[in-house]
């Protein structure tokens, strides 16, 4: 029996290596696990891809794999085609896209077998915020709700207050014990947004930027993992990240370009976001008050539900 392992952070443009899996590991190997092997004399370490049955006349040419290093595995269900559609959409390898689902220190963890999977106290949500919708806003909120197409585009004016819709979404979610990925560009992280939100849900909130250390991201990766994280605020790069319950994605200010990654592996955040939408059947709300040529082309062939918010903020 054979495997093909996608190694982490190579720079060939080989796909994937075949190793044999040695008789003493065949029980326990799972897809997707991390295993260590031998690389031109060298140790290192990938995933399992895929099993395979090959007719080699002379299997001693072929290495085994030495040791699997985890009997857990942190890219699953919809995560699987979603990293596939990176390597292909992207033109791309695919552990170049690999690099983009498990950050540098929790590999390093698993290697020394010094990472703490157990479930930790689920984070506790105390919150009483007053929040108060004018009749337009409380429209768009229910037909974001009720839309049949999950993929939506809300084009709204300035002091429209369209955080407020934001807001009383994630609550939504949050009382159903749903997880919610809110995207912001990095230019505008700290901002107004950033500010209402924190304000109503506190610590209740993961913030995830390009100032957090990597030991704070393999703690945000466990904790969103273990479903244990509900409210995600962060940018582009969040969007590969472990949720088993991802029910809403937001991804304000559509149009800017800071969604757009420039560096290896490229790729486009809000496509990204249309394909886990489809995936995992999540909701995709894009805002913008200068929505993208795509996103109004994807509206024309009704890929998109346009919702208009126009008013600006009045109390009823």
């Amino acid at each position: 029996m054979f495997t093909y392992i996608i190694p982490f952070w190579k720079t060939f443009d080989d796909v994937w290596f075949t190793y044999k899996i040695p008789d003493f590991l065949k029980s326990g190997i799972k897809l997707w696990q991390i295993v260590e092997f031998e690389l031109k004399n060298e140790i290192t370490y990938g995933v399992i891809y895929e099993f395979v049955d090959l007719n080699i006349e002379n299997t001693f040419v072929i290495k085994e794999i030495l040791s699997i290093k985890n009997d857990f595995v942190f890219i699953s269900n919809y995560r699987l085609e979603l990293l596939k559609f990176i390597s292909k959409n992207y033109f791309t390898p695919i552990h170049n896209s690999l690099s983009l689902f498990i950050p540098k220190n929790l590999i390093d963890k698993v290697k020394k077998e010094k990472i703490d999977l157990y479930k930790q106290n689920l984070y506790k949500y105390n919150y009483d915020f007053p929040l108060e919708l004018t009749s337009k806003q409380q429209d768009i909120y229910e037909n974001i709700l009720k839309s049949e197409n999950n993929k939506i585009l809300l084009f709204w004016v300035t002091w429209s207050w369209k955080t407020e819709i934001y807001i009383k979404l994630i609550k939504k979610y949050l009382d159903e014990w749903k997880q919610t990925l809110f995207l912001i560009p990095e230019i505008i992280l700290w901002n107004q947004i950033y500010t209402k939100i924190k304000k109503v849900f506190w610590d209740d909130v993961i913030i995830l930027n390009s100032t957090i250390t990597e030991t704070q991201k393999t703690k945000y990766f466990l904790d969103i993992y273990h479903n244990n994280a509900k409210i995600i605020l962060w940018t582009r790069s969040s969007l590969f990240y472990p949720y088993n319950n991802l029910w809403l994605i937001i991804i304000d200010e559509e149009h800017d370009n800071s969604y757009i990654s420039d560096q290896s592996p490229r790729y486009n955040a809000v496509e990204i976001a249309n394909k886990i939408s489809e995936l995992n059947n999540s909701k995709l709300l894009l805002a913008s008050w200068t929505p993208s040529v795509n996103s109004m082309y994807k509206w024309i062939k009704k890929e998109y539900n346009l919702l208009n918010l126009l008013d600006k903020y009045k109390k009823n």
